[in-house]
């Protein structure tokens, strides 16, 4: 294991020495993460979980923490940061806003370990999320654009392609990223007539990246049965139309692969269950598949990452992402028509989070 950076040791030391939680006894890098490089560190008092912030701003910080508080009291599992004396979730330290939370022991699971049943299990508790965030006043510090942004999309896939166009010889991912600025084109073109109800969609506080990667898992019990510990990292919280996290999180969670039928079952509990706790009105069910694939039409911040750093870690996913475009394209009906038929038949049952 590489030896972490002097700076890594003295910025963790100046957190816990703000928030008295003794002497680092031991500092590692977390594990995880593409782009975030957070830190794990050990002290007399136990183990906590130190994560740099993005945002330079610290009200915008403060926003992220109200949200997570405000869920903790309705019984979602969440882990709220650690405050000093003064009441503050933040330390300054280096150049940035640090946030520290007790370390909570979980599992990660990936694709492959998504069953029906615990696509249900999620389902569940992103419906109750969402019903809480709902009660939340005021939109938080962003928000989704009710309207695809078809000239800055354009503007920004023009500005990628002249960065290609500078290349001498262009590699196979300058020519993917090409294909899939070219297929983005064409579904902006197609689905022009189904952005006229986007903007009567209801909107309200969401997660921002329900994912599987952000939800730490307990051990299977005796019964077989997982269950989440916690639900983490709610640094992307904003405010829009919920259909767009509800298809968004089957996307990231849900192996779909390149047809429906594969990821069906899956999909189907994960819908199912999602409704059961929190109910779709008809037009949001008709427009869950169109909405979220306009917002993943205008998506290009991980094919503009690597054109910043040259190479990045979410180059696998950039390569990704134009066989799921198209699998929403062809897809998209079939799981709107889904959608429509459960909001029809299902009736809200007792919340199991209250």
């Amino acid at each position: 294991m590489t030896p972490l950076p002097d700076a890594a040791w003295r910025i963790s030391r100046d957190v816990a020495r703000h928030l008295g939680l003794g002497d680092i006894q031991d500092l590692v890098l977390a594990p995880g993460g593409r782009l975030n490089q957070n830190l794990v560190a050990t002290t007399p008092r136990g183990r906590y979980f130190l994560k740099g912030s993005r945002y330079p701003d610290l009200e915008t910080i403060r926003k992220e923490h109200q949200v997570i508080a405000f869920v903790a009291t309705h019984n979602i599992p969440v882990v709220k940061p650690i405050a000093d004396r003064a009441g503050e979730t933040a330390t300054r330290a280096g150049n940035r806003w640090w946030v520290t939370y007790p370390w909570i022991e979980g599992t990660q699971l990936d694709t492959d370990g998504v069953s029906p049943t615990t696509a249900r299990m999620i389902g569940l508790t992103l419906g109750a999320v969402h019903r809480v965030l709902a009660q939340m006043p005021g939109p938080a510090s962003t928000s989704l654009p009710r309207r695809p942004l078809l000239n800055a999309t354009e503007a920004r896939m023009s500005e990628v392609e002249r960065a290609i166009s500078r290349t001498p010889n262009p590699s196979a991912f300058d020519q993917h990223v090409l294909a899939s600025i070219a297929y983005r084109r064409t579904l902006m073109g197609r689905d022009r007539s189904s952005h006229e109800g986007f903007a009567s969609l209801p909107t309200q506080v969401l997660h921002g990246d329900f994912h599987l990667g952000n939800l730490l898992m307990n051990r299977a019990s005796r019964s077989g049965q997982a269950s989440i510990a916690a639900i983490v990292d709610w640094e992307l919280t904003c405010w829009g139309p919920r259909i767009w996290e509800v298809a968004r999180s089957a996307d990231l969670i849900i192996d779909l692969a390149t047809d429906l039928e594969k990821g069906w079952p899956c999909l189907r509990e994960y819908l199912s269950a999602y409704l059961q706790e929190a109910p779709l009105t008809p037009p949001e069910a008709t427009q869950l598949a169109p909405f979220y694939r306009a917002s993943r039409v205008q998506s290009l911040w991980v094919i503009e990452e690597h054109y910043r750093r040259g190479h990045a870690p979410t180059d696998e996913i950039a390569i990704d992402d134009l066989a799921a475009l198209d699998w929403w394209y062809r897809n998209g009906e079939a799981v709107g028509t889904f959608a429509s038929e459960l909001v029809r038949s299902t009736k809200s049952i007792r919340p199991i989070l209250t």
